[in-house]
């Protein structure tokens, strides 16, 4: 008698991870669509967005429940309203707003369809994808650099080559090096250590219980970064869930032992930081501050935008000019020992692209993000850190993930969304 062997198939694909994942993958935010010399690539991930309102729309099937999602609408309708009223001012071009705007509806019409709950489960899975990949095409780089280079490649706005498996890119000036750095699909490890981050953060802040696999590959990933902003605020959110996170079914010695592990795992790293290669190149560029590395950079992005957020109050100085009195102001500042066109901060970026009230309402949504959580009075600030920390390295200027935070802000106490039910 023959043996049958029975195999259990798991062909269930999450369509919401899919549906995020689609969001990320043509967003401003990747090589292929956002950094692509090509202009003809990028135009069509314009036309995506386009593509993505209707795909949310059809998934709604056309109707939005105005009652049970009245904070998102609102905050979509400002934040919408004041934006074009500051372009039509600041005389920013035509396509430019109108890409802008459809970012912005993109993020609102997610929230829209998805609760908190169902959107942090999704992105966690598309960034599990993603980091799966990145990872394993990290790895290659490593054992096999010569196969890597065989793989298609773009080059980018800047002339770089990134070698592409299509769900993960390497910068071809890292490949060889002692620290290839891990992209993923994003245009650089800057953007995706702030996608990881965030992952970690809805794993170890969320109600649900904790994936450790997931969380695992998350780490591993964000490590193979390199990326000295990332390392910062996987710090601190390693620090905050060992200190303040408590989670159904959390024990003094469950605690005790979170804490010991965090600390160990600290330790570890500042002496790998201090006594390796992986060292120089994680904290080479913010030893010297005033090289045009890292921590000029940075500096640069947190002073020069107050600079000229207060120069310009009320609408700012407008995206088109803001990048030539970049460079001016900051080789006028006697606190910015240098001076730089990197614009790399997305929050104060808001401030001093389109001015006061406008960077006051961003911000407003973002801290109000965090009463998403479980015990959010605790976890409010600690999410709002952690996002300003994320966003020091990067400027966001075309992406629908800090309106999607922004929108889960505003509307958090919404009906339509599951997190009411939080643990104070």
């Amino acid at each position: 008698m023959g043996m049958v062997l029975k195999v259990k198939k798991n062909t269930h694909i999450d369509a919401n991870a899919v549906l995020v994942y689609l969001i990320m993958f043509f967003s401003n935010d990747t090589y292929l669509f956002g950094t692509n010399s090509n202009a003809m690539v990028v135009t069509f991930s314009r036309y995506m967005l386009i593509a993505m309102c209707m795909l949310l729309l059809l998934k709604m099937n056309f109707k939005i429940n105005l009652t049970a999602q009245k904070g998102k609408i609102i905050a979509y309708a400002f934040i919408v309203a004041a934006y074009i009223v500051i372009a039509i001012i600041n005389n920013e071009l035509f396509n430019r707003v109108i890409i802008k705007v459809l970012c912005i509806t993109v993020a609102f019409l997610l929230c829209m369809l998805l609760n908190f709950d169902e959107y942090i489960e999704a992105f966690k899975k598309a960034i599990y994808f993603v980091s799966i990949s990145a990872v394993a095409f990290t790895l290659l780089a490593y054992i096999l650099p010569g196969v890597v280079r065989m793989f298609p490649y773009i080059v980018n706005t800047a002339g770089i080559k990134i070698y592409t498996c299509l769900f993960a890119g390497l910068i071809d000036g890292t490949i060889g090096n002692l620290a290839i750095r891990t992209q993923g699909i994003y245009w650089e490890p800057g953007v995706f250590q702030l996608y990881l981050n965030l992952a970690i953060a809805f794993e170890l802040f969320g109600r649900r219980a904790i994936n450790r696999n997931r969380l695992m590959i998350y780490f591993i990933a964000l490590i193979l970064t390199f990326s000295t902003t990332g390392y910062a605020a996987g710090a601190w959110i390693m620090l905050a869930y060992a200190l303040v996170v408590r989670k159904q079914g959390d024990t003094t010695t469950s605690i005790t032992k979170r804490f010991l592990i965090v600390t160990g795992l600290f330790f570890a790293a500042v002496v790998v930081l201090l006594c390796t290669e992986v060292g120089d190149v994680v904290l080479g560029k913010v030893i010297n501050p005033t090289s045009s590395g890292t921590a000029m950079v940075r500096l640069a992005g947190v002073v020069v935008n107050i600079e000229i957020a207060l120069q310009h109050p009320w609408h700012g100085i407008g995206m088109e000019a803001i990048t030539e009195e970049f460079v001016r102001v900051s080789m006028a500042s006697n606190i910015v020992l240098g001076w730089t066109e990197q614009n790399t901060n997305t929050l104060f970026y808001q401030f001093a692209a389109h001015g006061i009230p406008y960077g006051i309402l961003f911000t407003i949504g973002t801290f109000k993000f965090g009463n998403n959580f479980p015990g959010r009075k605790k976890l409010v600030w600690i999410v709002f850190v952690t996002l300003v920390l994320m966003y020091v390295g990067e400027n966001l200027q075309y992406s629908s993930l800090p309106y999607i935070l922004i929108f889960y802000g505003f509307g958090w106490k919404d009906k339509g969304n599951r997190f009411l039910e939080t643990h104070e």
